[in-house]
């Protein structure tokens, strides 16, 4: 699934992910001052290819569903940690 650079921007601001730009945008979703996920993509021009998205959706461990539905916005902030909660990567 490709994504727009807007959409990505998008998740990194509804997240609260901490944000550092170096050669690659890095973001680290933070709970409860403890850093749980690290994702981190390239400055490239254009929009993000299909693979790129995958490895992002990956590394914020959601399912596709999952994944579409935070950038289309009904998944928010709550949804997200009770998703990793679920998983058993947040306490």
């Amino acid at each position: 699934m490709q994504i727009k650079k807007k959409e990505l921007e998008k998740i990194f601001g509804k997240l609260e992910l901490r944000v550092r730009s170096t050669g690659h945008r890095y973001g680290w979703f933070v709970f409860e001052d403890k850093k749980i996920l690290r994702i981190y993509f390239s400055h490239g021009k254009g929009d993000v290819p299909g693979r790129v998205a995958d490895k992002i959706r990956s590394q914020l461990k959601l399912s596709q569903n999952d994944f579409r539905r935070l950038i289309d916005c009904p998944l928010s902030l709550d949804g997200y940690v009770a998703i990793l909660k679920d998983k058993g990567i947040i306490d």
